[in-house]
């Protein structure tokens, strides 16, 4: 069973939002390693914090953290040892360049992918060095759970039989959007932009699409089948010239004026490739699902747990 382009992106977006569990880990650790080389006389640890006469200090801080994230990032600790234990024991290793791909994937519906990692700076405040560890355990770990599973050269045909467009280039639209409520205001914004205003700070002044008025009205790269939205829409963006507008266009909540900033044609991945992703995806939808492997490798490599003996469950 094939998945579509959306979907596909909707996966990766799960698996990066795992990745908020690798930054807590971070932290934590950071803060354990500092209070081991204190002296311990400072019972009450170092103040980090004051408000209103009251202070937080470094030991309640870590406290809260161990708390509320304890057992998460405790479980990402462990799964990251037996995980990599069991990769180490079957001869799996992940390059830099399988790092690299991945990354270029998940980061190819964002016009580029320093605007990805932008992104993932604000949203989950991972630096581009955490995502490339967390994209590169998670790979590891769907190595582990595919070792031994075989797909046969068959069952790659099937599937591209079946799915004869998941791999056909699509374009993808840089699309700017000014959104008002009513078409009238829509013509109005369009008369201006005909005149002469600049398109970006129009979407400063009167777009009420808060993510992308903030933006100068950028939404980012667009494919011109998204579902998400109006096929007139996107099939008129698709046909622009960079810089030039279009609309007025219905959209959810009111009316757009839109700009191409730019429409690209990805490169067709070669057979190789393609045949490599199949066979990746279909191994991993005949594996048990990741987090059971990941409690099955702490349980085979004997998970002891002396903080809250309920992790074990």
């Amino acid at each position: 069973m094939g998945m579509t382009r959306q979907e596909c992106a909707l996966r990766k977006a799960v698996l990066v939002l795992a990745g908020f569990i690798l930054l807590l880990a971070v932290l934590l650790i950071w803060e354990w390693r500092k209070e081991q080389g204190t002296d311990g006389d400072d019972e009450g640890g170092k103040r980090i914090a004051k408000v209103a006469g009251q202070s937080v200090t470094q030991r309640q801080w870590q406290d809260e953290l161990q708390k509320r994230h304890g057992d998460e990032v405790l479980l990402a600790m462990l799964n990251r040892i037996a995980v990599g234990a069991e990769a180490k024991k079957l001869g799996i290793s992940i390059s830099d360049q399988e790092v690299d791909r991945e990354l270029k994937s998940a980061a190819s519906g964002y016009g580029s992918e320093e605007q990805y990692y932008a992104q993932m700076e604000s949203e989950l405040g991972m630096s581009k060095e955490e995502v490339r560890e967390e994209t590169a355990y998670r790979l590891r770990l769907q190595a582990v759970a595919t070792a031994g599973i075989v797909i046969s050269d068959g069952e790659i045909d099937e599937y591209l039989q079946q799915n004869p467009d998941r791999f056909r280039p699509v374009k993808e639209i840089g699309l700017s959007i000014i959104k008002v409520s009513s078409y009238i205001e829509a013509e109005r914004a369009l008369d201006r932009l005909e005149a002469g205003e600049d398109f970006a700070d129009l979407a400063k002044e009167i777009s009420i699409d808060e993510d992308s008025r903030l933006h100068g009205g950028r939404v980012g790269m667009v494919e011109e089948d998204d579902p998400f939205w109006p096929q007139e829409l996107l099939k008129t963006a698709a046909g622009l010239n960079p810089g030039d507008v279009a609309g007025p266009f219905q959209i959810e909540g009111g009316y757009a004026v839109i700009q191409t900033d730019k429409v690209t044609v990805p490169q067709m991945p070669d057979d190789r490739e393609i045949r490599d992703q199949v066979r990746k995806e279909l191994a991993l939808e005949k594996a048990p699902p990741l987090q059971q492997v990941e409690d099955d490798l702490r349980a085979k490599y004997g998970v002891a747990i002396d903080v809250d003996k309920g992790l074990q469950d």
